[in-house]
């Protein structure tokens, strides 16, 4: 919050006053209200199984094994997760400071759709993956919810 640290440090000069107190207050209030928009405008968070999800993967991939990788899990995993209900969307990110980092983000239009794919589906897709490239890579692996959004429905 703006305004606490501006009127903290004008309690430290030697004019501060009572008034001068007020309106620092109210210039911080209206600076946070135009710098923070989207804070102002904020609902409350939906933690339901409903909302969107994103399905973030981390892995740790050789640079020179890399298009292989993709090529693998666009041919493998990809095709799986799309013939399921809520799958949207699939992403694979290159971390420039980390060249042996790839990062999958999967697009869900629900929670509850991503979570409802079978285990046996993912364990024998996960199996094939593994088969396909030679090695296991096993990622770091988390699950987001859609708490706020800037687009317009």
């Amino acid at each position: 919050m703006i305004a606490t640290p501006l009127i903290h440090h004008l309690k430290h000069l030697r004019f501060w006053n009572r008034e001068l107190c007020w309106v620092a207050l109210l210039v911080g209030v209206v600076l946070e209200v135009l710098l923070c928009p989207a804070v102002a405008l904020a609902q409350p968070i939906d933690l339901s199984d409903t909302v969107p999800a994103i399905e973030w993967l981390k892995f740790s991939v050789p640079s020179e094994q890399q298009a292989r990788f993709i090529e693998q899990d666009a041919a493998i995993w990809t095709p799986v997760l799309a013939s399921y209900p809520g799958f949207e969307s699939k992403e694979v990110w290159t971390n420039p400071d980390r060249p042996d980092e790839l990062v999958l983000v999967i697009h869900w239009a629900s929670f509850e759709q991503w979570q409802a794919i079978p285990a046996d589906v993912l364990d024998r897709t996960t199996q094939q993956f593994h088969q396909a490239m030679g090695t296991e890579y096993s990622p770091e692996s988390v699950g987001f919810r859609l708490a706020w959004s800037s687009e317009k429905p």
